[in-house]
């Protein structure tokens, strides 16, 4: 995390394989869900840090979709071991953000886990760079489910969780790392609706999945239509 003097650590963003910072305009505070405490901040980023994301993604597709779909398979079943081998410390950050009891935070993590070994995967997504985007619902589940088939597919990825809840999706990208990912695969931006926005926005990125409450899914669509992105709603 960046370290600041004017409150609680800045999240990073994540993008080529390591942590990435950047200067943003503004930051989201994160607090605590069960004590108000003030956790960490989350950087307001926009359109030029989805350019790097995007960047990053794009050249590392054409390697990812050379490997064979059983190699990718190998590295996201790496990367579901070394999440299952910290579901407590997960869970925690689930809990903090969110608020969910100890089970459904546990149950989350399960979720997460089972999403990345999964077999599902779309074959258009093959080289292709795909934007995800999602709310605070779910936020470190969805994020797994969302990525989790275009990664198979041999697609890389710009995530953009919710600014509210990024410290498990924080976390989860960086035990991308550890279990053998390819700088560039998977990639994160951090913000809100300028950052969203630039995921449509951005030429480099094919097409855009977002999830979510129905309420917040209804104020996407529209970004969709206006600047002619692909777009699906995922369950």
């Amino acid at each position: 995390m960046m370290s600041s003097p004017n409150g609680p650590p800045a999240l990073p963003l994540w993008i080529n394989g390591r942590a990435f910072l950047t200067m943003a305009s503004g930051f989201y505070e994160v607090h605590d869900a069960l004590t108000g405490e003030a956790l960490r901040r989350t950087p307001l980023c926009g359109a030029d840090e989805v350019a790097e994301a995007a960047a990053a993604a794009q050249a590392a597709a054409p390697a990812w979709a050379a490997q064979p779909e059983a190699r990718r398979q190998e590295l996201l079943q790496d990367w579901a071991t070394e999440l299952d081998q910290y579901t407590g410390h997960f869970a925690k950050l689930v809990r903090q953000e969110i608020g969910k009891d100890e089970a459904l935070a546990r149950a989350e993590v399960e979720a997460a886990v089972a999403a990345l070994q999964a077999r599902f995967a779309d074959p258009a997504d093959q080289g292709q760079v795909v934007g995800l985007a999602w709310d605070d619902a779910a936020p470190l589940a969805t994020a797994a489910i969302l990525l989790a088939p275009v990664l198979r597919a041999g697609g890389t990825v710009v995530l953009k969780p919710s600014p509210r809840a990024p410290g498990a999706v924080y976390a989860l990208v960086e035990l991308s790392a550890r279990a053998g990912l390819p700088a560039g695969v998977v990639n994160l931006v951090q913000g809100d609706a300028a950052a969203l926005q630039a995921l449509f926005q951005q030429a480099g990125i094919r097409r855009v999945a977002c999830s979510g409450r129905k309420e917040w899914v209804a104020q996407v669509a529209p970004m969709a239509a206006r600047y002619g992105k692909p777009f699906s709603v995922e369950p």
